[in-house]
């Protein structure tokens, strides 16, 4: 076992009596692609949810890096490293891709609005910074060239890894993807895989929700198995595929 980035303990989450995630517990050591699986309405996108800061749970507690930050609002979890992407692809449409990117930097900004509304060295300084880190952060992703293009022009797979792109550029610990896959070509899953070991290389903590099951399998190292809310299984892929409750719940078990 490694040292552990996040630390989910007994999480749980009503909404008007019925318990969406229910005493959920895993830890995801540092440098992990930990994948969370199951079936719809499950609970996996609600407990995303809950350690982005974007619903506050009932009871239960999330611990990044030691520090607790279950009941954190998302701007604050975000400042202490932890960054995401959505199902639905959420991009500022009229922007272009560099602007996006520069708009993921916020979090790590010092300067205010006087500094900026006075164009201040230190402001022109901060912001060329914010530029070169974005065309990096591009490069690294494969969109250098469309950098000048506005998002809404982009091909869907594009704009699916310039949502990554744009959680990447905060220097996220730990970067949330959810299904980030959906609706790719074989291709474009090929490189989506490729990009996910990149980033784990880089030293970037990788937490995703995925329904295709070849590629959880193929660029997991553990998965976590939900099931209406509970947790059904945890371990490598080998063993949550061999898992009789995971075969019946979603897997798909025979007779």
């Amino acid at each position: 076992m490694g040292e552990k980035l996040l630390e989910v303990k007994d999480l749980t989450i009503n909404f008007s009596g019925l318990k969406a995630v229910d005493t959920l517990n895993f830890s995801i050591d540092k440098g992990e692609i930990f994948g969370l699986i199951g079936p719809n309405g499950a609970g996996k996108t609600t407990t995303f949810n809950m350690i982005s800061g974007a619903l506050k749970p009932t009871s239960g507690e999330v611990w990044l890096n030691g520090q607790r930050i279950d009941g954190n609002y998302m701007y604050q979890t975000n400042k202490l490293g932890i960054a995401r992407t959505y199902q639905n692809i959420n991009l500022f449409r009229s922007m272009t891709v560099l602007e996006n990117l520069l708009v993921g930097q916020h979090c790590r900004l010092t300067c205010g609005l006087a500094p900026a509304i006075l164009r201040t060295p230190r402001e022109r300084k901060e912001e060329a910074a914010a530029v070169e880190k974005a065309k990096e952060t591009l490069e690294f992703c494969g969109l250098n060239e469309k950098m000048d293009v506005y998002s809404n022009s982009l091909s869907y797979g594009e704009q699916r890894i310039l949502e990554i792109a744009r959680a990447l550029v905060s220097d996220p610990y730990l970067i949330i993807l959810d299904e980030p896959a959906a609706g790719m070509n074989p291709t474009e899953k090929n490189s989506l895989a490729d990009l996910v070991q990149r980033i784990r290389a880089k030293g970037v903590t990788v937490l995703l929700v995925e329904h295709d099951m070849k590629f959880v399998m193929g660029i997991t190292d553990r998965i976590c198995v939900l099931n209406y809310g509970k947790r059904i299984a945890l371990g490598t892929p080998a063993e949550v595929q061999a898992n009789p409750e995971v075969i019946e719940a979603y897997l798909g078990g025979g007779d």
